[in-house]
């Protein structure tokens, strides 16, 4: 358990007693902390910052029934990271994503994974219910998964972070490895007056650009303690460019070039240019009325929005082209030249290849494909909530709620241009990458020669994805305050209806899908376009890529160029695009029992049992039935499906207190969570070039069910310091998996067709995670401090799990064998400090374009500053990623490469304003 930061008592409803804020640590911190980081005010002595922070966090973590870490705020506005994600994956047991799979990394964690399960495992609430969320990027849009994509939660307005390890029967169900609960910040709880202001600037060393970012927090309440409302605001902008080199699917050609030895080579090896400016506003309001002291009303409100529009662009080596053009028959073939291959993993792979620039009879080659893409991206997430406590009785409590939440993704617009280049080609794999070159085109980007090349075709449209959700709960809880071992009996009931679709939209080109103009079939085009019209002007710079080893620069596509073809050409329209469109409906109820059992010497706990009915109803499309939708993208037919299911889930949590110092504790339950929305109800797609796909999603999968056990030991040492001990396992049931299968279509690109390598979920065996997790926090001389933690977790498929598609392998998505974290801090009356490093080793990040792959292990080196320069204005400057790791991914042995991708390194220098 690790914390750096704290403030205000944030509350949650179904979950352990919030965070204990500063103003309640008078009496708990020793002198030394009293001296430093300490702010008088008449006869009160509030403890503030980060050693009062990890205190709280101890305190809590101390307290609760169950296996947990907890994060508190350093202070009003002010939590360890500027991501809420960053603070997470410092914690033991927990580990950060930045992007899914095929998207790869955008230099801002984004989804959380625990104890090796995979994000989509685990569930987040806000105060205890459900928040919907929504993707900016355009894959995760139409992936429909349940993570929760923190690059949306803005670190200003969290009071605490908990991360519940274990299971209890009053906590909403979902989360396999574990469940992460946002604690807000309640005026009631907070000095009337409460004021903070935050202004920075932000600035990336790749991008090159400062960006300004404020943020706001005020509270009021009445004398009498009754009425109290909460306004927090926010703005900020951040630009973003991630340079990349990119190996985009692993096709196998049979019998290549006559050897008898089937290769796998890359189907596409692009160099990356993506840039980005992002800005997220939005905030909070929280009102509570205590008119009683029995009866207490709260109102909660939050929105968030991020808009995230961006440009990327993929310079690509056409390896596909050229490989299947030489082993097609009737094609005209090109002129081969060496190449080289290698085994791994007892698959061949070809690392090295060079094509000429023509082929038979004089035809040239088309070696390089590029594509522009333009995007119009937002993501939001909105929350409304009314809730009440009432104590009708001393020893009787009854809460209720009732919300409603709404999330959205969405790519409004998407332009893209692609062209074809004619040129020879040769490649060669090297350590994180390759090295690519185009024999017969010039090297100026910008020359006539240059640009007198094929454009291929366009495409584009729209995709968007709603998240809604409609919750009601309500408690009621007995306390037994005579017995000697019974301290209350809990009972409720939770409703929900969820609602996840995507809808896409395709462009038409003159009232046709748009066309794909292939010269290899002869195609000629009189009224062909030339990219003089397009790219003549900008070009990538000048450093791009040189940080990975591939520098190279090509031209930029200007948009309003292209958007003026498009138009003065015939018009580009939209129609709706059924293959990538789908909902899934989900209406659940959740009924519990918990005994929360002890006494007030030596042990606590609680034991319960949760029952929930899921129902299902899906809408897909698909080519294969009587249609119900004909437009110029062909003839679909809705699918309507479902199902529903019980699960009852037991569980048990006990704390021992074997001295005033040590406590051990015991967890073991039963939990569920439910397959991923597109896996329920996904989308049809095939990439042309990369000749993948995916077939849909599968409304009769079956949740991920598991048994989950933990055993832990806690010595609280001294203030700020622990040092504890546990092991965890997790016995998973059934996985959903994915297989793979070879199918012919034929496509605009494909027009005789071809054979497409389509990925479906499954239900599959079990596996098991199981590891051991350390924790050491420990206040030095003189206001020096570190945390370390260490986390090994061995997670594993069953035999019966492991599929084709999985190239056999055992492994579990998401798990890293090995994560540590170290953090050293300083702190006195003017200055508080830290620096914190995180590492996680290699784990496997899904599958793409029917290829499974690997993320390298990765550590970022983070830092922060904050200078009192008077009671109520501080200086502050945080870093990220100051060493400038890079990403890379691999597919099945290191040496064959996916991705690499640098995002530069990000500074923050600002001014704080608190009362």
């Amino acid at each position: 358990m690790m914390a750096l930061a704290t403030s205000a008592t944030a509350r949650a409803q179904d979950a352990p007693p919030p965070a204990v804020a500063p103003e309640q640590l008078q009496g708990e911190v020793g002198a030394a902390q009293l001296r430093s980081g300490a702010q008088e005010d008449g006869n009160d002595i509030v403890v503030t910052g980060i050693r009062a922070s990890i205190q709280a966090s101890l305190d809590q973590k101390r307290k609760s029934d169950m296996v947990s870490e907890v994060i508190t705020a350093q202070d009003i506005g002010k939590f360890p990271d500027k991501n809420v994600a960053d603070s997470l994956g410092r914690l033991t047991g927990v580990n950060v994503v930045t992007g899914s799979s095929a998207g790869g990394g955008f230099g801002e964690n984004q989804s959380v994974s625990i104890r090796g399960t995979d994000p989509e495992l685990n569930l987040t609430l806000l105060d205890g219910h459900s928040l919907a969320t929504g993707d900016w990027f355009v894959l995760d849009q139409a992936n429909g998964g349940r993570s929760f994509n923190f690059s949306m939660f803005p670190s200003e307005i969290v009071g605490s972070l908990e991360v519940y390890k274990s299971a209890q029967a009053d906590i909403p169900e979902g989360g396999i490895g574990g469940t992460i609960n946002v604690h807000s910040r309640m005026p009631l709880d907070l000095p009337s007056g409460t004021f903070n202001l935050t202004a920075q600037g932000v600035y990336n060393d790749l991008s090159d650009k400062w960006k300004p970012q404020v943020s706001g927090v005020a509270s009021w309440k009445n004398k009498a303690g009754t009425l109290g409302v909460l306004a927090a605001g926010f703005y900020e902008a951040r630009a973003f460019r991630r340079d990349g080199q990119e190996f985009l699917g692993y096709a196998t050609q049979e019998d290549f070039a006559g050897s008898g030895v089937d290769v796998a080579y890359p189907a596409l090896i692009g160099n990356a240019y993506f840039t980005q400016e992002r800005i997220r506003k939005g905030g909070t309001v929280t009102v509570q009325f205590k008119p009683t002291d029995r009866l207490e009303l709260t109102a909660t409100g939050l929105y968030t929005r991020m808009s995230a529009n961006n440009v990327n662009v993929n310079s690509m080596a056409w390896t596909s082209k050229l490989v299947t053009e030489n082993s097609t028959p009737g094609r005209p073939g090109y002129s081969l030249g060496q190449y080289t291959t290698k085994d791994y993993g007892g698959i061949t792979y070809l690392t090295s290849a060079a094509w000429g620039a023509t082929g038979a009879g004089g035809q040239p080659a088309f070696g390089r494909v590029q594509d522009d893409i333009f995007r119009s991206a937002f993501s939001s997430t909105w929350n409304g909530t009314l809730e009440a406590k009432w104590n009708p009785a001393d020893d009787l409590t009854v809460h209720a709620n009732i919300g409603y939440t709404e999330g959205r993704g969405e790519t409004s617009k998407e332009r893209a241009w692609e062209s074809y280049w004619q040129t020879g080609m040769s490649y060669a794999i090297a350590g994180k990458g390759a090295t690519i070159s185009y024999p017969g085109l010039p090297t100026d980007p910008t020359s006539a020669a240059y640009l007198k090349n094929y454009f291929s075709g366009t495409w584009g449209g729209s995709t968007i994805s709603p998240d809604t959700e409609f919750y009601t709960q309500a408690d009621l809880e007995q306390q037994y305050p005579d017995s000697s071992w019974l301290r209350s009996i809990k009972t409720g009931a939770r409703f929900t209806s969820h609602k996840r679709a995507v809808n896409a939209t395709g462009i038409l080109w003159a009232g046709n899908e748009t066309p794909a103009v292939d010269p290899q079939n002869g195609a000629s085009n009189t009224n062909q376009i030339g990219l003089f019209d397009v790219y003549a002007g900008a070009t990538t710079p000048a450093d791009f890529n040189r940080r990975i080893g591939a520098a190279t620069r090509y031209s930029l596509a200007d948009l309003g160029k292209v958007e003026a073809i498009l138009n003065t050409r015939g018009g580009v329209s939209e129609a709706f695009y059924p293959p990538s469109s789908f909902s899934v409906k989900e209406d659940d109820a959740a009924f519990y029992a918990m005994a929360k059992v002890g006494n007030d010497r030596n042990w606590r706990g609680n034991i319960g049992l949760r029952s929930i009915h899921t129902d299902i109803s899906t809408l897909q499309y698909s080519p294969n039935v009587t249609p119900t939708i004909i437009n110029k993208f062909g003839e679909f037919g809705a699918v309507n499906d479902g199902r529903s299911y019980w699960d009852v889930l037991p569980s048990a949590n006990l704390t021992y207190n074997a001295t005033d110092k040590l406590l051990l504790r015991a967890a073991v339950a039963k939990v569920m969570s439910r397959p991923g929305y597109a896996q329920l109800a996904g989308a049809f797609s095939l990439d042309d070039l990369s000749l993948s796909g995916s077939a849909g999603g599968n409304p009769r999968l079956d949740p991920f069910r598991a048994w989950q056990f933990n055993l832990a030991a806690e010595f609280y040492y001294g203030p700020q310091a622990l040092l504890s001990v546990g092991v965890f396992a997790l016995d998973i049931s059934n996985y959903i998996t994915t297989t793979t299968s070879r199918r012919f279509y034929r496509t605009v690109l494909h027009p005789n067709g071809a054979t497409f390598l389509i990925e479906e979920p499954v239900n599959g065996g079990g596996g098991v995670n199981k590891g051991v997790e350390v924790n050491w926090q420990q206040p030095i001389y003189g206001g020096f401090g570190f945390i370390a933690n260490y986390t090994y977790s061995d997670a594993k498929k069953n035999a019966d799990a492991v599929t084709a598609a999985d190239n056999f392998s055992r492994e579990i998505d998401g798990n890293s064998k090995h994560t540590w974290n170290l953090t050293g801090y300083y702190e006195d009356k003017l200055i508080s400090t830290r620096l914190a490093y995180s590492y996680r080793s290699k784990f496997r990040s899904g599958i793409d374009r029917a290829t499974p792959m690997w993320q390298d292990g990765f550590g970022q080196l983070d830092g922060s500053l904050l200078v009192h320069v008077t009671p109520h204005i501080a200086l502050s400057a945080d870093a990220q990623n100051i060493t400038n790791a890079k990403l890379y991914y691999f597919v099945g042995d290191p040496a064959i490469p996916r991705a690499y991708y640098d995002n530069g390194r990000t500074v923050y220098l600002g001014l704080r304003l608190t009362y």
